[in-house]
């Protein structure tokens, strides 16, 4: 869905005349510009261009688009609207309405009386009504509004004012829920320098709501075309410039995004990206389902990143050969747990990898360590149903458990460690049985005592000193620890399909930075 908002300016409307020919409600013969003003008066309406005069004053002004805004309405009121042409605007609607256009809020000015009719004159709230009443006609299906708000037309208080308490909140009503596409589009070539400030600084504030893009019609060369010998007409923009307020924020950003993105802090990646969705959706939705992951919500996370990678927007910004390789990778892991297969079993182990490394990239050492006795746990599990340790008399349930089955007993992490340590033929002084024991210990102390784990201790059962934690070092070591528990069959792969999104993620932002 879109919303548009135009700051109906004075050159914004057009009237087809009854010779044909259309003039600008804005052109009244200085700096080169027709008499179209005037002849509008004489011509359309048949009466003489009469003046404003200010209360207690002898000075007088033209009357202009206000005056002749209202008298084209009444005009307008008798028949339609079909004579009334949108001259900046009306190639943006037709091209955005396909888009998803449903939107438009017209913004009139209407200064108070204590403003001298010098200015108040140039006013456009009667364009605005009859923009409106072209629109309705020509789009019974657009939601069209006119704010026509009684404030200076520079008073910039006043103007900060309605746009953060009713045109804003107004535009960004008309979003429906769930709606990652809404888009925000600003039109405010007519608009003075305090309205088209205001918004522009309201804009900059909603770029990580929703997409935020101007768009800025362009007057055709030349603007008046001669049509006879003493008669000019105005000619309709027939182009415009769009761009994506986030751009103006990506050089900052991009460097936030990437350092959220290697730690791990998949949210806040998304938060820094949203401003970005028009150029970078694909890493805006591969962080959504990064966070999800990291929240242990994986099946979650890949059957999004499934139907992502099976429509056909994103298939041209991932390579056909990584895109069939993830898909591979999701369709092993994606199944409902009564339906895994072992192959798939024994690699989502492995996709907790990912979360132990980016928890020591954030110097987490709790959580990692967390993360890492849990993935012995699950590994040794694993193998305790596919190898059928209590068939084989490495685990011994209880004695009032004594007749159940691998499936049925769900062995303890106790258990587990002490059928490896059968299997592999290891006495208690064994070093890595020491260590398991120790592991367990200060697991259950963290989760029971609310205690830490500091990165020495967490060293010491990887065999590093001091100098050595660092997390890429750290990280390495604990997979060589990882891997003695793998059967001798089936070795640890090389990387999960998390980590593998994780990297292509930090490759793109990074090509992106460099060039």
């Amino acid at each position: 869905m879109k919303t548009l908002i135009i700051t109906v300016g004075t050159r914004q409307v057009g009237w087809r005349c009854r010779d044909g020919i259309v003039r600008s409600l804005g052109a009244d013969g200085s700096s080169n510009n027709p008499q179209h003003i005037e002849e509008i008066y004489r011509h359309e309406l048949g009466i003489e261009r009469g003046y404003h005069q200010d209360e207690g004053s002898d000075r007088t002004y033209p009357w202009s688009v206000w005056d002749l805004g209202e008298r084209l309405y009444q005009e307008c009121q008798k028949s339609d609207f079909s004579n009334v042409q949108l001259l900046l605007d009306q190639v943006i609607i037709t091209e955005q309405i396909k888009q998803g256009l449903n939107h438009i809020l017209l913004w009139g000015t209407q200064q108070p009386d204590t403003v001298t009719w010098s200015y108040r004159r140039m006013d456009t709230a009667w364009l605005a009504e009859l923009m409106m009443g072209k629109l309705r006609e020509t789009y019974p299906d657009l939601n069209v509004k006119v704010f026509k708000p009684s404030i200076g037309a520079i008073d910039v208080d006043a103007i900060q004012d309605q746009l953060e308490s009713k045109i804003l909140p107004f535009a960004l009503q008309t979003r429906l829920p769930d709606d990652d596409q809404f888009t925000i589009i600003i039109e405010n070539k007519g608009a003075t320098s305090a309205i088209a400030e205001g918004l522009s600084i309201c804009a900059g504030a909603l770029v990580r709501d929703c997409q935020m893009v101007t768009m800025n019609p362009m007057e055709p060369r030349p603007l008046y075309p001669q049509v006879t010998e003493t008669s000019y007409a105005v000619a309709p923009a027939t182009e415009y410039r769009s761009v994506n307020l986030g751009q103006y924020f990506w050089p900052l950003e991009r460097s936030r995004i990437l350092s959220a993105w290697e730690r791990g802090d998949f949210a806040e990646a998304k938060i820094w990206l949203a401003a970005h969705r028009d150029r970078y959706q694909i890493l805006y939705d591969l962080a959504g389902y990064l966070a999800l992951a990291s929240n242990w919500q994986l099946q979650d996370a890949l059957q999004q990143l499934q139907k992502l990678l099976l429509g056909s927007h994103h298939q041209g910004k991932i390579r056909k050969d990584l895109r069939k390789q993830w898909l591979k990778d999701i369709e092993i892991l994606c199944k409902p747990q009564d339906k895994q297969t072992p192959e798939g079993r024994y690699l989502s182990i492995w996709e907790s990898r990912l979360l132990i490394y980016v928890n020591l990239k954030r110097q987490n050492y709790t959580s990692a360590f967390l993360q890492f006795v849990q993935a012995i746990e699950r590994l040794l599990f694993w193998r305790y149903r596919q190898e059928d340790w209590i068939k084989l008399g490495y685990v011994t349930p209880p004695q009032d458990k004594c007749n159940w089955s691998v499936k049925k007993y769900k062995a303890p992490f106790w258990d587990l460690r002490t059928g490896w340590q059968l299997e592999q033929k290891l006495s208690d002084d064994d070093p890595v049985v020491k260590n398991l024991a120790w592991m367990n210990d200060v697991r259950n102390d963290i989760v029971h005592r609310n205690d830490s784990i500091t990165p020495t201790d967490f060293a010491k059962v990887l065999d590093l000193d001091a100098t050595e934690i660092i997390p890429d070092v750290f990280y390495q070591r604990i997979e060589a620890f990882l891997q003695q528990f793998c059967p001798p069959d089936r070795p640890m792969p090389d990387h999960s399909l998390l980590e593998k999104l994780y990297q292509w993620g930090i490759e793109k932002l990074k090509a992106d930075i460099i060039t």
